[in-house]
């Protein structure tokens, strides 16, 4: 293949990869199947690192972050998987050699399955004893135990039961008060 050629099809791969957003495909030999080759990024636990993996590779093969580039181990089935401390980068797996399949592909990242994003996060967060959402936590309580005693009999006043929470001192308090107001406002309103 002529230089001026092999550049032309090199430029015009990494122009239709960069539009398309993804793996660069060379047409293969007639006949032949080739399957796709893919690589994500993992955020790791408390993104202290990312795990690079890939599938469906020859080897061998170069991992680029932008700044340097590193070989791969590419396993007998395709696949790799490899650590990294830089998590904020782009990483491309490179061919090595101009006759393999995939010239690049670029890494997509994807989430980790070990640290869900919490769907209401007011409602995750504990709040700190003696705090005014504390007491507020307390005050929605007791009104709705109050309530509720209030429905069953207005002879029985209602009473926290401290067994299997950890609450504050000022929860409790605010729990007692809300709690009587609205069984006697539900009383009396009988």
């Amino acid at each position: 293949m002529y230089r001026r050629t092999r550049r032309a099809v090199v430029t015009s791969l990494l122009v239709s990869s960069v539009v398309c957003g993804g793996a660069v495909v060379l047409a293969p030999a007639a006949g032949a199947a080739v399957p796709a080759a893919s690589c994500t990024v993992t955020p790791g636990p408390n993104d202290t690192y990312v795990t690079i993996s890939g599938e469906g590779f020859t080897g061998p093969r170069k991992l680029n972050d932008g700044e340097s580039t590193v070989d791969l181990a590419i396993g007998p089935d395709g696949t790799f998987l490899v650590k990294r401390f830089q998590k904020n980068v782009d990483y491309t797996v490179l061919a090595a050699n101009e006759d393999q399949n995939f010239i690049f592909v670029n890494c997509k990242k994807v989430g980790t399955a070990a640290t869900p994003k919490p769907e209401n996060p007011q409602n995750t967060t504990p709040a700190q004893p003696g705090s005014r959402r504390d007491i507020a936590q307390g005050r929605a309580a007791g009104n709705q135990a109050g309530t509720a005693a209030a429905a069953k009999s207005c002879t029985t006043k209602p009473v926290p039961d401290k067994s299997g929470q950890q609450h504050s001192d000022a929860y409790w308090q605010a729990w007692t008060q809300a709690a009587n107001r609205s069984f006697n406002r539900a009383c009396h309103n009988n």
